[in-house]
């Protein structure tokens, strides 16, 4: 998995902007920006939440711990991932493991057939 560093500059690379230009954008300066791509020095969790909303990816994605970027916020409706997240701990064990049972009945579902 990439580094935080590597992230940061492939991001900025994809989204075609310069480092001056993104140091602008979030009230920092070129040499700051170059420091976080070249792996110098560490942002701030506030600068790093400030370059996860710029880049529309998760804080896990942009530190390396994950390589899915993100998530769609909204999974229908009302239903953020938030929300959906809050909902989940709220559950009992039984109706968790009837969600388990259903999602894996869903995943069978969403297989392709085997000739």
């Amino acid at each position: 998995m990439e580094t935080l560093s590597q992230n940061l500059k492939r991001l900025r690379a994809e989204k075609g902007i310069t480092q001056k230009a993104l140091a602008m954008r979030l009230n920092l300066s070129a040499g700051t920006i170059s420091n976080y791509e070249n792996g110098v020095h560490m942002p701030d969790l506030e600068t790093l939440c400030m370059l996860a909303d710029f880049y529309c990816v998760s804080l896990d994605f942009l530190l390396g711990r994950s390589a899915c970027p993100g998530m769609p916020g909204v999974i229908r409706g009302k239903y953020t991932l938030d929300r959906f997240a809050r909902l989940l701990t709220r559950l009992s064990d039984n109706d968790k493991a009837f969600l388990v049972y259903t999602l894996l009945l869903l995943e069978k579902s969403a297989l392709p057939e085997k000739d």
